[in-house]
């Protein structure tokens, strides 16, 4: 009995620090986040890294969801449209078709859009990761195919290589993910300057595997096992959905380490998850003020995109909420306050000017 009881005991202390880290945790988070949300503007950092742009703005963009989505995002942002589109495509799927589509979608707009473009490795589940067959030259036919696709384009594109590469939702191992990436680097850096490899981490992955804590340090050593070199990498890439995750020092400990090595940064993915726009105000104090803070005081952020999507329709997503910013004018207002007639972002323009913004020849 006084074995249980002293188990007991013990556990009940460990429940009782861990309680203790997590509400210490909770209240700093908050702090952070309400210190975001009246955040000045800094001036941008320049690395001279592929497709940075020298001027002291943050590229524009939005996707992932259908055409339709992305016009509906476009029309409520108008005059500020987004410049980058994002898109989705597996090493492993039909390049060609993809291209294509892509392609007639691009030329579809009188704009001249800039894609980026995730590339899994994994056909989309964890249990189907290849990784380190790409890494061995497995697929280097579809490398090929890659390369003639964005060439097809006729335009800058930004290729954010396995996304998320730390999400346990995507399989991969550091030592074969750094080998993969590696690989296409030199394939695709050999396939045109207009290709800007991006580094894409995840700030929930990483929240999620220290179970709710939000240790820097942890983080860090466990990024670096993924990372695949300077030599391999244009940009870095975090993605932000939760409130919780754009004030984490795991995020800001990835922005400070990206500065560091002189890299500039894109926010690769991002929507209110757990704060969905119908919350109008309460959606806004949430995550929208201190998300745009974010942006404004981080120095080495110069790319963001946003995801306009009702994730709330599909069943796998039904919890994160309405992201239509369409859907609430008093979240719709907010957003447009911070990007529309703002000069610290780049919207979409014509080919010349888009082209001599990314400094391209």
């Amino acid at each position: 009995m006084r074995r249980v009881l002293v188990l007991l005991a013990v556990l009940a202390l460990v429940a009782a620090a861990w309680l203790w880290h997590t509400r210490r945790d909770a209240s700093r988070d908050a702090a952070a986040a309400e210190r975001l949300a009246v955040a000045k503007a800094v001036p941008r950092a320049f690395y001279g890294r592929r497709l940075e742009p020298g001027s002291n703005v943050i590229l524009h963009g939005a996707g992932q969801s259908d055409e339709g989505s992305f016009n509906n995002y476009t029309a409520a942002l108008s005059p500020a449209r987004p410049m980058l589109t994002m898109k989705y495509v597996d090493l492993r799927d039909d390049l060609a078709a993809f291209f294509a589509r892509t392609k007639t979608e691009l030329e579809a707009h009188h704009e001249f859009l800039v894609p980026q473009i995730g590339l899994s490795l994994n056909k989309g589940n964890a249990a189907t990761h290849y990784e380190a067959e790409t890494a061995r030259g497995v697929d280097d036919t579809r490398l090929a195919a890659l390369c003639a696709g964005i060439r097809s384009l006729d335009r800058p594109v930004f290729l954010r290589v396995g996304y998320e590469f730390n999400g346990a939702w995507n399989g991969y191992e550091a030592a074969a993910y750094r080998a993969s990436f590696m690989h296409i680097a030199a394939a695709m850096h050999s396939c045109s300057p207009q290709i800007a490899m991006v580094w894409n981490w995840s700030p929930r992955a990483e929240l999620d595997t220290q179970s709710g804590r939000d240790d820097a340090a942890t983080a860090r050593a466990r990024w670096q096992q993924y990372y695949p070199g300077d030599a391999s990498v244009d940009w870095w890439s975090l993605d932000l959905f939760e409130p919780e995750e754009i004030a984490a020092a795991v995020t800001r400990a990835f922005l400070d380490d990206a500065d560091r090595a002189h890299f500039p940064v894109m926010v690769g993915e991002s929507t209110p998850r757990a704060a969905s726009v119908r919350g109008g105000q309460a959606s806004v104090d949430a995550w929208f003020a201190p998300y745009f803070g974010l942006l404004r005081s981080s120095r080495g952020i110069k790319a963001f995109c946003y995801i306009d999507w009702d994730w709330a329709q599909y069943p796998q997503w039904a919890e994160w909420g309405d992201g239509r910013l369409e859907d609430n004018d008093v979240v719709l207002s907010f957003y447009r306050s911070q990007v529309v007639g703002q000069s610290l972002y780049a919207n979409a323009s014509d080919r010349a000017q888009t082209l001599s913004l990314l400094r391209v020849r």
